[in-house]
Formats: C-alpha cells, sequence, structure tokens
C-alpha cells in the first residue's frame, strides 16, 4: 500500500507541475502579445526572424532525410545478394575507388579473407565482406582481428558489412586497427568512390 500511495502522490506532483507550466506559458504569451502592441515593427521583424530560423531549421531537416533516403537506396543494391555476390560487388567497388590487384579469394577455408589487394600506395589489403541484415557483433571482428594480419599479412585490415555494427564491434576494431565501413560508409563509398583507410 505505501508503494501505490507514493505513486499517486508523484502522479499529483507531475499534474501540478503541468498546471504551474500551463499558468507561466500564459503570462510570457500576454507579455509577448503586449509587447508586440507596443512595439509592433521590432514584433514584426522579430517575428520575420523566426519564421526565417524554422524555415531554414525545416529545409535542413527535409535535406538530411533526402540524403539519408539517397543512402539506403545506394545501399539497397546490395540487400538481395548472397555472400559470394557482395564479394564481388566490394571487389568491382574497390577497383572503381583505384585498388590494384584486387582478387576475389573468399570460399571455406578462407580464414577471414574474402578479397585481397593493394591500396593505390601500394599497401596490402585484406577484406572481409558481412552481407546480412542486423546488427555486426564483436565476435565477428574478434575473428578478423585474429588472422587478417598475422595470417594474410595485412598491411590494411578492411571489414565490410551491410549490417550495423555495435558499439563493442566499433571499439574491437578500433582497438585492432581494422577499417570498419558499415552500410553507412558503404553508401558513402558507392557515392564517393574514395575510402579513407
Amino acid at each position: 500500500m505505501a508503494r501505490r500511495r507514493r505513486r499517486r502522490r508523484k502522479a499529483g506532483n507531475e499534474g501540478g507541475l503541468v498546471v504551474f507550466g500551463g499558468l507561466g506559458l500564459i503570462a510570457l504569451l500576454s507579455v509577448i502579445a503586449h509587447q508586440a502592441r507596443a512595439h509592433p515593427v521590432a514584433a514584426t521583424l522579430i517575428a520575420l526572424a523566426l519564421a526565417g530560423v524554422a524555415a531554414g531549421g525545416l529545409w535542413l531537416w527535409t535535406a538530411e532525410r533526402r540524403r539519408i533516403a539517397a543512402h539506403e537506396r545506394r545501399v539497397a543494391i546490395t540487400d538481395g545478394m548472397t555472400g559470394d555476390q557482395f564479394e564481388h560487388f566490394t571487389a568491382r567497388l574497390m577497383r572503381a575507388s583505384g585498388f590494384r590487384g584486387v582478387r576475389v579469394v573468399g570460399g571455406s577455408g578462407d580464414m577471414g579473407a574474402d578479397v585481397l589487394a593493394r591500396t593505390p600506395d601500394g599497401r596490402r589489403v585484406v577484406v572481409q565482406c558481412k552481407r546480412f541484415a542486423g546488427n555486426l557483433g564483436s565476435p565477428h571482428v574478434q575473428r578478423f582481428a585474429g588472422t587478417a594480419r598475422d595470417v594474410h599479412g595485412a598491411e590494411v585490415a578492411l571489414l565490410v558489412t551491410t549490417g550495423r555494427p555495435t558499439a563493442q564491434a566499433r571499439e574491437v576494431a578500433e582497438l585492432c586497427r581494422i577499417t570498419l565501413v558499415d552500410r553507412t560508409d558503404l553508401a558513402n563509398w558507392l557515392s564517393t568512390r574514395a575510402l579513407d583507410c
């Protein structure tokens, strides 16, 4: 019963805050209306400035929504691919971005290497491709970290995924010096044909 009473009191306090906030808003609007009558030119200029800020904010918001939608459309072409198709897709994107000697080597027993290549400046790149929806967890990154440099001699370890890496996966990637290309990064890469690694 004590718990119920506490909850009721808390709900009552919240109701009082709403009433108090409503009264404060009415008082503020009253002051603004009075000032607008006393200074109509200033009030008009302020209203125009506020309308401009609101319109600018709306324009930025819609521009960001359009940009996100465009990213999703670019990456959506990968959603119906098999793992093998995604490896070849990534290899084509690497060639278009200036990587040299790009070879798809994925398959059973690949020990985490799906694509091998060289950066435009000659460093050895080992790529693991993870085409799936949902979250990419840290175990995926850890397994790749265990083979990329020691087994495959990577100077650049690149993990490309259509999934969404968890915070822990990102931490592991940073600690192990793995360049993690997630869905958003992949969309940017498709748009610019440039990848910082």
